[in-house]
């Protein structure tokens, strides 16, 4: 014969249904915790978007001053005339700024006098750029392979070029040769920043106004 199972009190009972209540309640806790997670590590990853109120997060995947930036989209590379170029040197090697500025020279750039970095870059080449210069800081960087644009507060359109401890020197005249000959669409690294255009517009905007109030006093003499 079977035995019954025992009867259970009322307070046995009791406990025993706000037991499976708490499970359920923290199973579902953690279930819509566990998804969440995955949706916001989809979403960092850009294998899906979320569909965040409009203007929730307007700005906020911006480049700014120190990041990465991206060079403009379709741009091919810019006339080397119409860049404004400085070398420094940013190791104690003695002759890295001259010898760039020189094959920079070569190349076509406007390049205005080499100096010293007021510090050490450990780094390979970092090319610094204001929000007007960073089309022409990638069309720098193709005479620089490694090197990582980045993001200033520059206002002038002057592209800075830092020549640190893991710079390997020129290019050969047939790597140069190469990279002036190089026509294809300017591209960053995966992990670039795309610009503000409000920022440019702004930037270009007190650009004018700037000139136009130097032009007014010159124009009466």
């Amino acid at each position: 014969m079977t035995q019954e199972p025992p009867k259970l009190s009322p307070r046995q009972r009791y406990l025993e249904n706000r037991q499976r209540k708490q499970n359920l309640a923290f199973s579902v806790i953690f279930s819509v915790m566990a998804v969440l997670v995955i949706l916001s590590l989809l979403s960092i990853l850009g294998l899906i978007r979320l569909p965040l109120p409009s203007g929730f997060s307007v700005g906020s995947n911006f480049a700014k001053t120190g990041d990465v930036v991206c060079p403009s989209a379709a741009t091919a590379p810019l006339e080397p005339s119409t860049v404004s170029v400085q070398v420094l040197n940013a190791t104690s090697r003695l002759g890295l700024a001259g010898e760039a500025s020189s094959m920079l020279k070569d190349a076509g750039f406007q390049v205005k006098e080499e100096g010293n970095a007021d510090y050490e870059f450990a780094g390979a080449v970092e090319i610094d750029a204001g929000p007007r210069a960073v089309d022409a800081a990638y069309t720098v960087a193709r005479y620089f392979p490694g090197s990582r644009v980045t993001l200033t507060a520059a206002t002038d359109s002057t592209v800075t070029v830092i020549l640190g401890g893991f710079y390997e020197g020129v290019l050969s005249g047939e790597q140069l040769k190469k990279a002036s000959e190089d026509t294809s669409v300017l591209t960053g690294p995966s992990a670039c920043a795309p610009l503000d255009p409000d920022t440019v517009e702004s930037q270009s905007g007190s650009q004018s106004g700037s000139q136009s109030g130097q032009s007014g006093p010159q124009s009466g003499q």
